[in-house]
């Protein structure tokens, strides 16, 4: 057995392929999209046998911060991703991450994944939420609630907003202005534009954007990641003036009844925090199944103060929030694109 930092990529997809826990954060499309738009260097760990045959994969990658602490992460910008593969094999692969970490002088080692490994610390303050489809849409809408969402999509539809897929480039700078708003309401960093345009030059067909309008204006959008038999719900956002015509609901049911039609069998709503009750709320709504996701971290007294100010709320967070919304658009957009490759 031996463990590489490169492997040939029909051999890499052959094993994801074959693999069942492996997601879209475990290709070599999403390496491309982290290196393409944030220039981080990527640490993989590939464990590959007699046969050349890859049997597990760790993909990492080093994230330089001053602000929280330069470290090596599995992985930046994804909400569950660890550790693939044959599982006798794990301990070498976080063996040789942490000797990884070590080299590179980092903070601490984070894995978003159950590590089994006792050099580790595991954390737990987030949750996925994951919908089980069928190839009849109907029977995924019964298990929608009636009184919130299928009353709401329904209502979008009769108030007369449209819902398309679209990979024009038109399309995706009007999306980005609208995740800049939202995030900017909700007081967090906003995604830059070259992140988004990276997703697209690199997924391919495993990526699309769902298009809300309403009188003839876009007023919001989502963005969905596919991977073998699974939908994640990765990016979504709408003009605030336009939430009485509840466009969450209309494009993500599009979105759902898409998939069914295409045979995916899971859509994945992606990662909520402890204190987002309001959000874990609207998931659950859907007939999602509420998923505990752990962090582990070495060393195991490391702390990540990202995650903790995130995951807790913490007064910096609060201060930051305030500041990030009453600031001008212009200096907002500065402030995302200078720190959010920080933040990972």
């Amino acid at each position: 057995m031996e463990i590489n930092s490169e492997v040939r990529t029909n051999i890499w997809n052959e094993f994801l392929q074959g693999c069942e826990k492996a997601t879209i954060y475990h290709t070599p499309e999403w390496k491309a999209v982290l290196e393409s738009a944030f220039g981080y260097d990527s640490k993989y760990i590939f464990l590959v046998d007699d046969n050349e045959k890859v049997t597990g994969e760790l993909p990492l990658f080093y994230v330089k911060s001053k602000l929280f602490g330069s470290h090596v992460s599995s992985l930046p910008f994804s909400h569950s991703c660890g550790y693939v593969g044959n599982e006798s094999h794990s301990n070498e692969a976080l063996d040789k991450a942490i000797q990884i970490s070590e080299a590179a002088k980092s903070k601490y080692l984070e894995i978003r994944d159950v590590s089994n490994n006792l050099r580790f610390r595991e954390v737990g303050s987030f949750y996925t939420h994951v919908l089980e489809l069928s190839s009849k849409p109907e029977q995924v809408w019964s298990k929608l609630d009636k009184g919130s969402v299928r009353w709401a999509v329904k209502k979008s539809k009769q108030m007369g907003t449209t819902v398309s897929c679209s990979r024009n480039i038109e399309d995706l700078k009007e999306f980005y202005e609208l995740n800049c708003m939202t995030k900017k309401d909700l007081g967090v960093p906003c995604h830059p534009w070259k992140f988004f345009k990276a997703l697209f030059a690199n997924l391919g067909e495993s990526v699309s954007l769902y298009i809300v309008k309403y009188k003839g204006d876009t007023i919001a959008g989502g963005i969905m990641e596919y991977f073998k038999d699974t939908v994640l719900y990765g990016y979504g956002a709408a003009n605030p003036k336009y939430m009485g015509v509840h466009p969450y609901n209309a494009f993500i049911w599009a979105s759902i009844e898409d998939a069914c039609s295409r045979g995916f069998s899971r859509f994945d709503f992606g990662r909520s925090s402890d204190n987002e009750s309001g959000l874990r709320n609207f998931k659950k709504r859907w007939g999602t199944t509420e998923i505990d996701l752990k962090y582990s971290y070495h060393p195991q007294n490391a702390s990540s103060a990202l995650f903790d100010a995130y995951s807790k709320k913490s007064l910096l967070y609060d201060f930051a929030g305030f500041a990030i919304r009453h600031s001008p658009m212009w200096t907002y957009k500065k402030f995302s694109d200078a720190v959010l490759a920080e933040m990972g």
